[in-house]
């Protein structure tokens, strides 16, 4: 199979020989790859082996229930031997290639902006190596980011302002004591899943694909429920809020049994709990930013429903208040530009060049038990709301690398 990559192709291919070297789950063989544009197609390419089976976004709905049964468990045993590859910092997976031929991994902070710029963001340091300082930093980098864009950007201030507090609160309520970040294919849609059936009986899952999204994120992060086994609708997205719903139908209710009992308690402490689905939301928008009025809506919604849930019900509905007419400008402005040469309104400029942003770097990529992180670097945590949302931690020294022939 032949395929056309685009500007993160040699990050991609990097996650995806990772994957294929430290876990069994199945995924397409790398051929051959030319990363630059010196070839007779002008371009980067990549060839990987065409793997067997039909897209379980199209064949799911034709599965029999004995077939599902095993799709099943598969994908939960495919989820389990992502989370047993751990790391001490967040960020995505890297590579270089040394003389001898020997491939060193590392993991690299979570890029800005549509191009995910990685270079330096004046005035911002990192120190990645807790949950929360992870957030913050990325915060802080996006905000940043976007009033580089524009200097009058009230409605990034406040909301990440209050992203970030609720970031705090969580920490402080021991939402985050687990302080290892996980293998996590962000994307694990069944669109990304092929599943061959062999007979009535028998299927199996025979490939995972687009491994582009795949990062090491935070353990709830990594336990989003594919609610779709048991609440599967066509052409629709999943409600993270339905996700622990028990279907009426005893063959659908069965299959969340078999999924439930698969992943263990471990797993689904972090599936189910609300106070765990709105840290994943925390967490998409640490990497992702508030790139869209979407984005901007669900974040209202998580103010509002952190609030009620730490019993706090005043506070959000003043933040909500204060900030509706700049959400309506920006809803406004989205529109118009819709009209205006076809370019989205988060078409962010360049980042501008400044001094360095210290962040990990090479990190030491550890797999299932790994070893424990300082937790008293919790400590450099930033008590109420300061005008800079991030404080300027202490620069981080770089971890040993760990090598594919050394490997545990």
């Amino acid at each position: 199979m032949l395929r056309f990559e685009d500007g993160q192709h040699e990050r991609e291919l990097a996650v995806h020989r990772f994957v294929g070297e430290r876990t069994s789950v199945p995924i397409a063989e790398i051929v051959f790859f030319d990363p630059t544009n010196n070839n007779p197609l002008g371009c980067p390419f990549v060839i990987q082996n065409r793997l067997p089976g039909r897209n379980l976004n199209e064949a799911y709905g034709s599965l029999t229930h004995e077939q599902r049964r095993k799709v099943v468990q598969e994908f939960g045993k495919i989820l389990l031997a992502l989370r047993a590859v751990k790391n001490d910092t967040a960020g995505v997976v890297k590579a270089t290639t040394q003389d001898d031929g020997q491939r060193i991994y590392n993991v690299g902070r979570f890029g800005i902006a549509p191009d995910r710029t990685e270079g330096p963001i004046d005035g911002v340091q990192s120190n990645d190596h807790t949950v929360l300082n992870m957030l913050l930093t990325q915060y802080k980098l996006w905000l940043t980011y976007s009033l580089q864009r524009d200097s009058a950007d009230v409605l990034s201030k406040d909301y990440y302002a209050q992203l970030s507090k609720i970031a705090r609160e969580m920490d402080q309520s021991g939402l985050f004591e687990d302080q290892s970040f996980y293998l996590t294919h962000l994307d694990l849609e069944p669109r990304n899943v092929l599943v061959e059936m062999k007979d009535d009986i028998e299927a199996s899952i025979s490939g995972v694909l687009d491994w582009d999204s795949a990062v090491f994120a935070p353990i709830f992060a990594s336990c989003r429920t594919p609610s779709w086994i048991w609440l599967w609708v066509d052409d629709e997205d999943e409600d993270e809020r339905r996700a622990n719903d028990v279907p009426e139908d005893p063959q659908l209710r069965e299959l969340k049994q078999i999924f439930d009992e698969t992943m263990g308690p471990a797993y689904t402490k972090y599936a189910y709990r609300p106070e765990y689905r709105m840290a994943r939301f925390l967490f998409h928008v640490a990497k992702d930013g508030l790139r869209s009025s979407w984005i901007i809506q669900e974040a209202e919604c998580i103010f509002k429903e952190w609030a009620e849930f730490t019993g706090n019900v005043d506070s959000p509905d003043a933040f909500i208040g204060c900030v509706a007419l700049a959400f309506e400008k920006t809803v406004i402005e989205d529109e118009k530009d819709d009209h205006t040469d076809g370019e989205s309104n988060f078409d962010y400029l360049e980042a501008p060049q400044g001094d360095a942003v210290s962040h990990h770097g090479k990190a030491a990529i550890d797999d299932a038990e790994g070893y424990p992180p300082d937790h008293q670097s919790n400590s450099a945590r930033v008590e109420g709301l300061p005008k800079d949302i991030v404080s300027h931690y202490a620069d981080d020294t770089d971890a040993a690398n760990v090598s594919a022939e050394n490997r545990p």
